[in-house]
């Protein structure tokens, strides 16, 4: 895709780039959070038994495919009637997906088959974010009490609060939805740095002229998000239009990763924030940014490790390539993996990770280009990406976003 459909003017974002609406994804869930590779055998990891399924957006449908435990292979694609573009897909523990649906503005849900992966609408759904079509953006991935989902609303400048019924899949407005936000809020993370401390949203505003992530306390009651003091918290000086888009925290909830692609000038880097335990204002760390490969709109994180630190990846759009990091939980410190960057097919988009029963770490890569996915097996004490064998497998439609269940 030429870098004209990447890069755009300052100001509202139009209904009619519709493309933007292709780009910009957020992982789901993160089925790893808290296991320790370098510390329990395989048999004591809390591991899903059973299957694991991942699942991809593409243009009018969502891809189903089962991943091999032992080897991460995927199965061939089972294909389901899905939005006609997406900028957001997460996964409940629950055994439900969640997608958003761009042109009418809405959050498409589905009951996952726990045998199959198969998807069946639920009952309500789509589930309006009280806008006017088109608009809706990413989703924010559940935190650990699992009680509520946020969705951006792109051109409405604002973010929709859901109460997530964790036995049927409904989803019910919060008091007060949608909420206001900054200039075309695209992703929405959730985090808990302490298990004493509030809960905290964080949103990027992709068309900010200074990048702003805007931040708020859940109220735990109802789920109603309020400003916190100094927000939006900025990613470039005035006027730079850093372009935030990817966003994701580490395991403890301690650090929050920014991927900054830049909406008038690449920027191609990832700015770090600690997260104060007790407020949730954000302060960028001394050592950032760091450097990635050109546009960087989608991030994957593995929160636990053999050496106890994470892994993030990027996924670098405009030259197709994979930028590897290791995460100092401590520090949140980012250090290149030796290696990084690596070539990933024809193109790259959505990422997602998956550690799976045979205690392997996976890391999937949407080609939209070649209408495939490319698996890579993960070195757990370094982070080093090695193609799978059999990789890359055939979707049979353009993959977007990815993101990965276990049932």
């Amino acid at each position: 895709m030429p870098a004209t459909t990447k890069f755009m003017p300052q100001g509202k974002l139009l209904s009619v780039v519709l493309t933007l609406a292709s780009l910009l994804g957020l992982a789901g869930c993160n089925p790893l959070k808290g296991f320790n590779l370098g510390s329990c055998s395989t048999n004591c990891l809390n591991v899903p038994p059973t299957s694991e399924f991942l699942y991809a957006t593409s243009i009018n449908h969502i891809l189903t495919f089962t991943i091999d435990q032992s080897s991460g292979a995927l199965s061939a694609p089972q294909v389901a009637a899905g939005p006609n573009q997406s900028i957001g897909m997460v996964a409940s523990m629950n055994g439900q997906l969640y997608v958003s649906d761009f042109l009418n503005d809405a959050v498409d849900g589905y009951s996952i088959n726990a045998t199959s992966g198969a998807l069946t609408a639920i009952p309500s759904s789509p589930f309006s974010l009280g806008g006017s079509p088109p608009g809706a953006g990413g989703l924010s991935a559940f935190a650990e009490s699992g009680t509520y989902l946020y969705a951006t609303d792109m051109n409405a400048g604002t973010v929709a609060g859901f109460l997530y019924n964790s036995s049927n899949g409904i989803l019910t407005p919060v008091p007060g939805s949608p909420f206001p936000a900054g200039d075309s809020p695209v992703q929405a993370v959730q985090a808990a740095p302490q298990a004493s401390s509030p809960q905290f949203l964080y949103v990027s505003n992709l068309n900010d002229p200074v990048g702003g992530i805007s931040a708020y306390a859940i109220n735990q009651q109802n789920g109603a998000p309020s400003p916190i003091q100094g927000s939006p918290f900025p990613t470039g000086a005035p006027g730079s239009y850093p372009g935030p888009s990817a966003m994701v925290v580490s395991y403890g909830n301690n650090f929050l990763y920014v991927a900054l692609a830049g909406t008038a000038n690449a920027n191609n880097r990832i700015t770090a924030f600690s997260i104060n335990p007790t407020t949730g204002s954000l302060t960028e760390l001394p050592q950032s940014p760091f450097t990635t490969g050109n546009d960087p709109l989608q991030m994957a994180y593995v929160p636990y490790t053999a050496n106890a630190q994470g892994f993030l990846y990027t996924a670098n759009v405009l030259d197709g390539t994979i930028s590897a990091f290791t995460a100092d939980d401590t520090t949140g410190v980012l250090m290149p993996v030796n290696g990084s960057p690596y070539t990933s097919g024809a193109s790259v988009w959505g990422l997602t990770q998956t550690l799976t029963s045979s205690g392997s770490l996976f890391l999937y890569a949407a080609d939209p280009e070649a209408e495939t996915i490319t698996a890579y097996t993960i070195d757990a004490n370094t982070g080093a990406l090695t193609p799978l064998q059999g990789s890359p497998f055939a979707a049979g439609a353009a993959p977007m976003l990815l993101t990965i269940t276990t049932q």
